[in-house]
């Protein structure tokens, strides 16, 4: 797409939920089908308040929504009890519009959110390539487990404060919304 005069980063607002829901259903869209998994996972985390509501971010375009990023509440579940992380997921960006960067964008702002609202670690089940541009590194060396079966470079964690991982091991457990997936 060319001609955008303007895109803003910001958090997600009141009345935004169907151009959301729309990134999702057009990002993963994939051999005929909708990305309704995706769209549906979003409703449900925010239907359970499940995700600290500075950390849901949009990414709009000339007044346009055309990416969207979620942070969850999620646990490492360790032998001494839980700690708290965030979960990374989902992030779209609509199809014709990645050349802007969108993704990343959206990324950064989300990273430096949390980090400023004193969120500790996150995780992310996803490309290594991508995440790995944002400092996230593969979680079970680190002995963090995640409690589906996935591929171990796929499930990564990010410190948002140094040594926040010292220490912690576990599995970790994201919001029940994420079971249907």
């Amino acid at each position: 797409m060319t001609g955008i005069s303007h895109l803003l980063i910001r958090t997600e607002r009141t009345g935004d939920e169907a151009g959301i829901r729309a990134v999702h259903l057009a990002a993963f869209a994939h051999d005929g089908q909708q990305g309704t998994a995706e769209a549906n996972l979003v409703d449900a985390l925010r239907a359970a308040a499940a995700f600290p509501p500075e950390l849901s971010v949009v990414a709009e375009a000339d007044g346009r929504i055309i990416g969207h990023l979620l942070i969850s509440h999620a646990s490492i579940e360790t032998a001494s009890g839980a700690v708290p992380c965030l979960a990374l997921a989902p992030l779209a960006v609509l199809p014709g519009y990645e050349h802007l960067h969108t993704g990343t964008k959206l990324m950064r702002h989300a990273l430096a959110r949390a980090a400023r609202s004193g969120h500790r670690l996150m995780v992310v089940l996803g490309h290594p390539k991508y995440y790995r541009r944002f400092g996230f590194r593969p979680a079970p060396p680190r002995g963090i487990t995640c409690r589906w079966p996935v591929p171990p470079e796929a499930f990564m964690v990010l410190e948002l404060v140094p040594g926040a991982l010292d220490g912690v091991r576990g599995i970790a457990r994201y919001h029940t919304a994420f079971d249907d997936l």
